[in-house]
Formats: structure tokens, sequence, C-alpha cells
């Protein structure tokens, strides 16, 4: 490859890496207004254990969760009570979570540089090059969101309950359902399956912005059991 073509692929490959680098930093960064979400252990109704009486008043939905930054992994249990929410189910460690978040969006930002070096050089090995790169991203994607909710069950196997997130429910912004499961940041890292998870996510995902244990404004998705419990809940954060 001649020098002219090594400074077109590095400057391609800088501007994606630094374009989803900001993207994934912005995403991760976010400081919430209303300060950090009660971390603590979660009730036996909330954990969903067997005869577990629910509070009085309270409204509770059973859910799934997206691998969004709100880090939830996997059946869970979303609680509102009065003027708070809770949130009990499966956690990834946040260190593991955003290392998967990076590599992935690392890799997917580096095919397009590749796919030049392919167009300058017609040459099929800069192609298998990028088909390389974006499997291997696709492929830990896939790992991770298929090992987190395992991961999260060892809390439950341990304890017998999870982990609770609570926030107010005026803390919550930005409701949504269906699409707006990925606002945030995480569209752009998972753009190769977006679309084929927003027609999952039709009339089902509930997602939403609030607070974190570490202090941050995160998106919250939940993906319902059906599309009247989605709306409920959306009313009830509303």
């Amino acid at each position: 490859m001649q020098p002219i073509q090594w400074i077109v692929v590095s400057v391609v490959a800088l501007a994606f890496v630094g374009a989803m680098g900001w993207n994934v930093s912005r995403m991760f960064g976010r400081r919430a207004d209303a300060g950090p979400a009660v971390l603590r252990e979660a009730s036996a109704f909330e954990s969903a254990r067997v005869g577990a009486e629910a509070p009085a008043d309270a409204v509770a939905f059973d859910a799934f969760a997206y691998r969004v930054p709100a880090r939830l992994a996997g059946r869970v249990r979303i609680v509102v009570d009065g003027g708070s929410v809770s949130i009990a189910g499966p956690r990834v460690p946040a260190a593991l979570y955003q290392a998967w978040i990076w590599l992935q969006a690392l890799l997917l930002s580096l095919v397009p540089a590749a796919l030049v070096g392919a167009l300058l050089r017609w040459d099929a090995r800069w192609l298998l090059l990028a088909l390389g790169v974006f499997v291997a991203g696709q492929a830990i994607s896939a790992l991770g969101a298929g090992l987190w909710p395992g991961l999260g069950e060892v809390a439950f196997i341990e304890r017998g309950r999870f982990q609770a997130v609570e926030f107010a429910v005026g803390d919550v912004r930005a409701v949504k359902v269906g699409e707006g499961w990925a606002d945030g940041g995480i569209d752009l890292v998972l753009l190769p399956v977006k679309r084929g998870i927003d027609a999952l996510a039709a009339g089902r995902a509930v997602s939403f912005f609030a607070p974190d244990d570490a202090g941050r404004e995160v998106r919250y998705a939940l993906h319902m059991t059906n599309e009247a419990d989605a709306t409920a809940l959306a009313v009830a954060l509303r």
C-alpha cells in the first residue's frame, strides 16, 4: 500500500474511532441531576420469592431487561410504590460491562477503515479483514448478552435475593414505549442489530432515563410480557 493510501485509511480509522469513543464516553459520563440511586438488597417480593406479598398500593411488573447502561440483565421485577421506583434483578459489574461495550464499539468503528482499504487496494484480503473484525465484534456482543443473566443470578443463588436499584419517580424522564430503548448512545454501538431488536421492542419495551447507583443518568429498558403491561408501566412512570 502506498503512503497516501495508508494516510487515507488512518484518517478514516481515527475519525470513526474518535466519534465512537466520544459517543461511549458520553454514554457513561452523563451525571444525574438528582444524585445517585440507592442500591440495596431487594425484598422477598422484589426478588419474586414464592409466597411474598406485595406492599399495599404498590404496582409491580415482571420484565426482561435489555443490555443497556443500567446494567440489568435478564429477568427483573419493577415496583412503583408511591413516589419511588425499584428494579430488582441480576446486574452486571460496572467495569466488566464498560469493557464489553468499549471492545465491541472499537471493533465496529474499525470496519469502515478496512472497507476503505479494500477499495483503495482492490484487495480481497482487506475485505476479509473488515468481515473478520465485524464478526469478532458481534460475537463479543452476543457472548456477553448471553452470559450476563447467568452471572447476575449468582447473587440470588448465594443470598436468595437480588439487589435492587431504587430512585424517585420524579427522577425519571423521557419515558418511551418501543424504539426508544436504545437512546443515549448505545444505539450506535448496537447499530448492526438495532433494527431487528426494534421490531421485537414495538409495543413491549418500556425505556427511560434515571439515575444509577454511581450517580450517572443511564437508560433503563425493560421488555414487558404484554402490551397492556407496557402501557401501564409507562403511565405509572410518567
